[in-house]
């Protein structure tokens, strides 16, 4: 058993999505001539074990929901900013992989 002193697999969607937005943000804020002094962000998700075991009470079998936070210390507009976050969540890959469906097959080779 482990020790609960790492990530499992579904924080690793959360670190991935972190990760590329915040990349993807500050990309199009330097694209558009936009200086971020600072930039901190949460991420949460609700995952009910129920779904991932089967059990009564919930047929959702992963993330719920998933909430981002970005606290941004930056000259420009709040609005500007909005837009660059805007852009961030639809041009991240990691973002858009976890909130569009992706066709994915999993296959056996037996040895």
């Amino acid at each position: 058993m482990g020790e609960n002193n790492g990530a499992n697999p579904v924080e690793f969607i959360l670190h991935a999505i972190a990760g590329c937005i915040t990349t993807t943000f500050v990309y199009y804020a330097a694209v558009h001539g936009v200086k971020i002094n600072e930039s901190e962000s949460t991420y949460e998700g609700d995952l009910d074990l129920r779904g991932v075991l089967g059990l009564p009470g919930r047929t959702q079998v992963g993330y719920e929901q998933i909430r981002v936070t970005f606290k941004v210390k930056s000259d420009a507009p709040k609005k500007k900013l909005e837009e660059l976050i805007d852009l961030a969540q639809k041009r991240s890959p990691a973002a858009n992989s976890v909130m569009n469906p992706v066709p994915a097959s999993i296959n056996l080779e037996t040895k």
